[in-house]
């Protein structure tokens, strides 16, 4: 069993109203026996979306009891480290990260773990030390 890192896209995809979607047959595989983890940034953009949308209380309890199933993955000094080392690898290729990004990559190269990102700012990205699943046509 391993620890695979999700961007908020595939996380969203486990959520309840997802269930149908087609994308989330190509990310299974690789999610089942595993341990899934989340970035703290992450958790943010979940929020985010609850706050933007404003979600009444029951709704906000479920993402709580929805974001617990997960491993997060805190803030550390070292990962703030590894995070310009990443923005300056991704802005020097042409293509900067959206901060956002740059932290969910930067986690899962501080932690040595697989992404698995259903996101095009991930699509056919090479930043040294990332391991990324993104299936994107």
């Amino acid at each position: 069993m391993a620890i695979v890192l999700l961007d908020t896209s595939v996380a969203s995809l486990l959520l309840p109203q997802s269930a149908a979607r087609p994308e989330r047959v190509l990310y299974e595989p690789h999610m089942v026996g595993n341990t899934l983890a989340l970035s703290f940034q992450s958790i943010a953009e979940l929020w985010k979306l609850a706050e933007k949308r404003r979600w009444a209380a029951r709704r906000r309890g479920e993402l709580e009891a929805f974001v617990r199933r997960f491993l997060v993955i805190p803030y550390d000094y070292e990962l703030a480290r590894v995070g310009a080392r990443v923005c300056v690898e991704a802005e020097a290729q042409g293509r900067p990260f959206e901060t956002g990004d740059a932290w969910i990559a930067a986690t899962a190269v501080h932690r040595r773990l697989t992404l698995l990102a259903h996101d095009s700012d991930f699509k056919d990205r090479s930043v040294s030390g990332l391991t990324l699943l993104c299936f994107l046509p």
